[in-house]
């Protein structure tokens, strides 16, 4: 799954319903905000820049966390955290914000969608921007959609980068393509609710297409998972003891993954059934358990240098130096696309998921200052650099 936002929600509704306390789901963990309402880096000159963050655990989150602080000191700012609320809602979104409001601010960056509008109508002289989100809730190309036009419309949003892809639909083709590239033609689908998730319905509904045009069968249908951990009866049902292949496009590595090692183990899930999904989390064994011989045969992850992006844009217009070909936009991340276990170790062991080195971040200040046009800003988070290959 690729939303920012779902990480979180996903992490929050499984501790409150099932006692599940980590999320991997794009390549993180998620906590209760109880007794975590903000947390700041050191003090610089040029005041405050405001994150408004969708996670408050996990691997991921604490390389955004040294990384990001680590740009703003260049750029010379504070970076400030606050958590969104936990299910999205717009109110105690513009809550976490307020709460964390002072007078050193001078911009916002949200990984969150709900409420942008309010945050923006409250706070109209701070320029706001998005990444590991897609705004698919608020943001729309179809300006007959008034609270969607009003967001791409206000002077002081920059736009997003998202976590992996802005369409469900190019979702869909990724996973579809590995599917083939594997020759696999019987797999499972399982993915989140359409009326949360509209790009997840769009996905789904576009692998099925794709899997009918090629002849690949999708064993029983695509199974909805209603918040809930993969039940193990899942690989009870008939001719799903030996798929291919189980396209999880919901969060897989939380909640897919432990199902599959347990269904495997009681002999109820072929020993060399793949899990294809994306998420990240930094278990020995889940780690050991990705690559040609394991249960997880292709990952995809966004990189943590996402971040930058959007401070970048942020300090633009902080400073009046915005790009001359600058437009709102909303743009797909680049991936670590993980299919080896040379690439997982390359992760796990030089890239910034390592120990939070920014030493050994994709992207530096320097690329970010090299960076003369829009343009060029959105090539370099779209080059070889932030890929995985990159780490050989």
């Amino acid at each position: 799954m690729k939303s920012g936002v779902l990480k979180r929600v996903l992490a929050m509704t499984a501790a409150s319903v099932l006692s599940v306390t980590t999320l991997a789901g794009c390549g993180s963990q998620a906590a209760d905000t109880e007794g975590k309402s903000s947390k700041s880096s050191s003090s610089a000159n040029g005041g405050t820049i405001l994150w408004m963050s969708n996670l408050s655990s996990g691997p991921q989150y604490e390389a955004m966390v040294a990384y990001g602080t680590k740009i703003c000191e260049e750029m010379g700012y504070n970076l400030k955290i606050v958590y969104g609320d936990g299910f999205n809602d717009p109110d105690g979104n513009l809550t976490a914000v307020k709460n964390g409001m002072t007078s050193d601010v001078v911009g916002i960056l949200v990984s969150q969608d709900g409420g942008i509008q309010a945050i923006m109508d409250e706070y109209p002289d701070l320029p706001v921007a998005a990444f590991n989100t897609d705004m698919n809730s608020v943001f729309s190309e179809d300006a007959n959609i008034a609270s969607n036009a009003a967001v791409k419309d206000y002077p002081n949003f920059l736009g997003t980068i998202a976590d992996g892809h802005i369409n469900g639909a190019d979702t869909a083709k990724q996973n579809f393509d590995y599917v083939v590239s594997q020759g696999y033609d019987k797999i499972g689908v399982v993915t989140f609710p359409g009326y949360a998730y509209p790009n997840l319905q769009e996905a789904s509904d576009e692998i099925v297409k794709l899997c009918k045009e090629a002849g690949i069968e999708i064993v029983g249908g695509v199974v909805t998972l209603e918040f809930q951990p993969l039940d193990e009866s899942y690989f009870q049902e008939a001719d799903r003891d030996d798929l291919d292949a189980l396209v999880a496009l919901c969060a897989g590595t939380t909640f897919v993954y432990p199902t599959m090692v347990q269904a495997k183990g009681d002999k109820l899930c072929a020993a060399d059934t793949k899990l294809i999904t994306s998420g990240f989390d930094n278990d020995p064994s889940l780690v050991e358990d990705i690559g040609e011989d394991g249960t997880i045969g292709y990952l995809s992850i966004s990189p943590c240098e996402n971040i930058a992006y959007g401070l970048t844009l942020i300090d633009k217009a902080v400073k009046g130096e915005m790009y001359d070909d600058f437009v709102c936009e909303r743009i797909d991340s680049a991936e670590y696309v993980i299919d080896s276990k040379e690439d997982i170790d390359n992760v796990t062991s030089k890239s910034i998921l390592a120990n939070n080195d920014y030493n050994d971040a994709s992207v530096k200040y320097e690329d970010l200052q090299a960076c003369n046009s829009f343009e060029d800003l959105k090539a370099l988070f779209h080059s070889e650099q932030v890929m995985v290959d990159a780490l050989k």
